[in-house]
């Protein structure tokens, strides 16, 4: 059970619930009752069920179907037959006429010869040979004049749909224009072809309609209408109390959305048909309602322990009263106990700030932040060390000793990000470095971000970016303030403005709002800054913890 598990819920606590009925027990655990008194009163109500099972011939499911799915499988075949025909239609007629055209052009040309006018016999002799084409229905040759010369078969009366004319000229040399041939042929038996594909076309849709709707009708009364009978005959015997359930053939799991009906029909009647069996699972809930709410009291009272524990460890917020330093902190677990940790000393006539924030938050982060606590208290008293880049070289070098996780096989991939800074006043000098954490100034001249190094401490070691190996050395002005702050701070998600997307808030805005107070009091900028970001979040739910310490040297 996780912390946030532990914790009691507002309107929802176990505690003082007073004797409990089943029901109740079920829905407070977060169960689903399996039959309710009123929902099974009402299924077993005689006559509920009259009107489902006898008040509606199931066949019009049928019917129904075949009305809404037949004219649209109809028409989409037909639709498809007739412009594949007219397709066909169209391709066979353009290769009729290029033929056409073609034994047009042939026969011109070999008409084409100075003086053809003058041989009608042998012009009659090439328009006989055309007309053994069986397309064949009449071909005219005339001279440049236009007079005919000569002619095959009978002339058209009118241009009939079914009727192709072509035209070529005979071209002579030394002559612009010798005359022209006209040829005309019958696409007839295109028109029988494009009929017998109509009839197929009609044939093979009435086929295809037979062969669906026959189909439809089997499939829906096996699959359909069989189970469904089946499971409304079971309703009517339950409802006199009868307690039969429906037969799944043998199959282990639901194959489909009536079975899963019918397969929680049978759980239903089973359920019923062992009213004994619920009375004592009942009983059995009311005990372990009970050990539940004493197991639920003993964790909230550890982790409440937890917490005092915690707080002891860390500073006293007035810790740097004496070395003249303005401070003022924000710490917020996301439960009881967090995972964030901060530090105040004075030490040697300087302040040591430190801002930290451990892997994960709750019980787990708080474990880590006691080791931090005690690695910081040995680096600054038995090691004497000041400068934040080497405090931060040696937190790391202790935590993943204390992790083991500088040797193969490491259990533990925890860590945490740290920014140090250590004020000297009387020089009115800053000194900081941070691993994963960065420092945000406020002052005159506007915001200023001093980024510390990504790579957090602890952690098994990959190769990446190294830690600072230098302070960054920053002047006190006057009026200037800085904050140290966790992620958990700048990671808040809402929305700027009503009916907006939830967003993440960012550094830039927090150190926005923090600028706009920054003439303020300290304690003033922090609650204020608290405020806003609640007020941000509106009813989207925190995240991680949050730590902030804001500072300056008047």
């Amino acid at each position: 059970m996780t912390p946030a598990e532990a914790q009691p819920r507002r309107g929802g606590s176990l505690r003082g619930a007073g004797p409990l009925r089943g029901g109740e027990i079920l829905g407070k655990l977060g169960f689903t009752e399996p039959a309710g008194a009123e929902a099974v009163e009402g299924i077993m109500r005689p006559g509920a069920l009259r009107g489902a099972a006898r008040g509606r011939n199931l066949d019009g499911l049928a019917h129904t179907l075949f009305l809404r799915i037949y004219p649209v499988i109809a028409a989409v075949v037909l639709a498809t037959q007739i412009g594949i025909a007219c397709v066909n239609y169209a391709d066979e007629f353009r290769l009729y006429g290029e033929r056409g055209a073609l034994l047009a052009g042939i026969t011109a040309a070999n008409l084409a010869q100075p003086g053809w006018s003058a041989a009608p016999e042998r012009a009659r002799t090439a328009l006989q040979a055309l007309a053994l084409d069986p397309a064949f229905r009449y071909a005219a040759l005339r001279d440049a004049e236009g007079r005919l010369v000569a002619s095959a078969g009978e002339a058209p009366g009118k241009r009939a749909f079914d009727l192709l004319q072509v035209a070529a000229d005979l071209a002579v040399p030394g002559e612009e224009r010798a005359g022209s041939l006209s040829l005309v042929l019958s696409a007839e038996a295109l028109r029988g072809n494009a009929e017998k594909q109509a009839l197929l076309a009609l044939g093979t849709s009435l086929v295809l309609m037979l062969a669906f709707v026959l189909t439809l009708r089997t499939t829906v009364r096996r699959h359909v209408l069989g189970p469904l009978n089946r499971l409304l005959g079971a309703m009517r015997e339950v409802e006199h109390k009868r307690w039969v359930t429906v037969d799944l053939g043998g199959d282990a799991r639901p194959s489909n959305e009536i079975d899963a009906i019918s397969s929680a029909f049978n759980r239903m009647v089973e359920g019923l048909r062992s009213g004994d069996e619920a009375k004592q699972l009942l009983l059995e809930l009311e005990a372990a309602h009970a050990k539940l709410e004493h197991a639920n009291r003993q964790v909230i009272e550890s982790i409440a322990y937890a917490r005092r524990i915690q707080a002891s460890v860390l500073p006293d917020r007035a810790a740097l009263a004496g070395s003249g330093l303005d401070v003022a902190i924000l710490w917020e677990p996301l439960h009881l106990v967090g995972g964030d940790y901060f530090w105040l000393e004075a030490i040697d006539g300087q302040g040591v700030i430190v801002v930290a924030d451990c892997t994960g938050h709750g019980v787990p982060g708080a474990f880590l932040t006691l080791i931090v606590a005690t690695a910081l208290d040995r680096l600054l008293h038995e090691r004497g060390l000041r400068s934040p880049a080497a405090i931060l070289a040696g937190l790391d070098a202790m935590v993943r000793a204390q992790l083991r996780q500088d040797g193969r096989g490491a259990e533990s991939d925890d860590g945490l990000d740290c920014g140090i800074c250590v004020v000297d006043p009387a020089s009115r000098t800053l000194r900081f470095a941070g691993a994963g954490l960065s420092l945000t100034r406020v002052g005159a001249d506007g915001i200023e971000r001093l980024r510390g190094g990504r790579r957090g401490l602890g952690y098994p070691r990959t190769g990446r970016e190294a830690l600072p190996e230098t302070d960054t050395v920053v002047t006190l002005a006057p009026g200037t303030t800085f904050y140290l702050m966790t992620d958990g701070i700048t990671d808040q998600m809402g929305a700027a403005a009503p009916g907006e997307p939830p967003r993440l808030l960012g550094h830039r805005a927090v150190a926005d709002r923090l600028a706009a107070t920054a003439d303020r009091p300290l304690p003033e900028q922090v609650a204020a800054l608290e405020a806003g970001l609640a007020a941000y979040r509106g009813a989207e739910p925190r995240r991680d913890d949050m730590t902030l310490v804001a500072f300056r040297l008047p």
